[in-house]
């Protein structure tokens, strides 16, 4: 018990050393994001995390990706990435459904798609037996962090003309930032200056009815269900805006709404991939 405690502290410890690099929540929300999934994991599905983990928690590898992100690329297929490093936002179509390819069906151009990274991860963990530890481990590190990624507001790309995903500048607080970093950090920090597992205990409070309706569907049907919810938000800030008291009031469920189907879905996927009486009950 004790080592495996100074394995969890030492963990946390490294990723406070790193300077933080924001994408994708923060760590703070990729922390909570993992943290609601953690609750919601079955028995068989924990044992199972915990040995490709070595008992390590999933929030202290939640924003691995983020800081580690050259290396967790370099292993990825290269058909892939294309030497560009996988994707941590998506672009919809007109119908503001994910795309479930790499390139434009009509156009061929390559597309951003962590909905599709994601679900290649997932697909890989269901079968976690035919890979060796260091495969599995990185799957579901990848799995943990591109599920929070593809849920936050800032990281859905309408149409090509997006293709800054919010890198104009705003005030926010009466700081000049940007609108991708408020989505990233500010929006979870701001409205919420608690630490990851109260966020959690905050934003995790639905029934176990209303989770099942939420995981309901593919990835796919989720991307589609946050590029719903978000578009309004997309379109309520431009370049060069103050992001006032009224802005964040007003979007601050839509953050907590995302943060917290984001942690139900990464517990959904994992149970399905992981424990067979869990996926038999869901898959009817």
């Amino acid at each position: 018990m004790k080592t495996r405690i100074a394995r969890v502290a030492a963990a946390l410890f490294l990723a406070a050393l790193i300077p933080f690099n924001a994408a994708g929540w923060g760590r703070m929300g990729h922390a909570t994001v993992a943290k609601i999934a953690q609750n919601h994991l079955t028995k068989t599905t924990q044992k199972r995390v915990a040995e490709i983990m070595k008992g390590t928690p999933l929030v202290a590898i939640a924003s691995y990706c983020d800081d580690y992100r050259s290396e967790m690329d370099a292993t990825f297929p290269l058909e892939w990435t294309q030497g560009i490093g996988h994707a941590h936002t998506f672009e919809v179509g007109p119908d503001n459904r994910p795309f479930a390819v790499l390139y434009h069906p009509e156009t061929g151009r390559k597309l951003t798609n962590t909905v599709y990274f994601a679900d290649h991860c997932l697909q890989d963990l269901a079968h976690a037996a035919d890979f060796p530890d260091s495969v599995r481990w990185k799957e579901l590190v990848m799995a943990t962090h591109l599920l929070g990624d593809m849920h936050c507001p800032g990281h859905v790309r309408y149409a090509a003309k997006y293709e800054d995903i919010g890198k104009y500048p705003v005030t926010f607080a009466g700081e000049l930032t940007t609108y991708h970093r408020v989505w990233d950090q500010l929006m979870v920090t701001n409205p919420l200056p608690y630490s990851f597992s109260d966020i959690a205990e905050i934003c995790d409070d639905c029934s176990p009815s209303q989770i099942e309706e939420i995981c309901k569907g593919t990835i796919y049907d989720w991307g589609k269900d946050v590029a719903d919810k978000c578009q309004d938000c997309r379109l309520d800030i431009q370049d060069g805006d103050t992001i006032n008291a009224r802005w964040i009031r007003d979007h601050t469920e839509l953050m907590r709404t995302q943060i917290r189907n984001a942690g139900y879905r990464l517990a959904h996927a994992l149970n399905m991939a992981f424990d067979p009486k869990y996926a038999r009950k869901h898959s009817k």
